[in-house]
């Protein structure tokens, strides 16, 4: 006759036993374990693809911004030697003091927003 232990071990390596059952259960786990991985994989890609992406555009908008400084510096000296040759010209013989005095006097009524500026 057998006994009890040796029962349970046939039972549990018997098809739809439970040794079969652990094995698949570990079986889907190895499997969920390789997808993982995988799916691990794959975002690294996509992060690191999303930060070279990144890399580049904030390059070109240096690139860009060093442009347009570069072209705002260029045109503020082009108007500002328009304005002190459109100033020479204009000149009389008023004394420098009285249109320096006029000029500190509009800029500090535009910086204290007085409307006399």
């Amino acid at each position: 006759m057998l006994d009890r232990d040796d029962r349970q071990e046939r039972s549990a390596n018997a098809p739809g036993g439970v040794a079969e059952a652990m094995n698949r259960v570990l079986a889907a786990e190895r499997a969920a374990l390789a997808d993982l991985e995988t799916c691990r994989q794959e975002a690294d890609g996509m992060l690191e693809a999303g930060r070279r992406e990144a890399r580049s555009i904030l390059d070109r908008a240096e690139r860009l911004v060093h442009e347009i400084h570069a072209r705002t510096e260029h045109l503020a000296a082009a108007r500002a030697r328009q304005l002190v040759e459109a100033d020479q010209g204009e000149r009389t013989d008023e004394d420098e003091e009285e249109l320096l005095a006029a000029a500190v006097g509009r800029l500090a009524a535009r910086m204290t927003g007085e409307s006399s500026a």
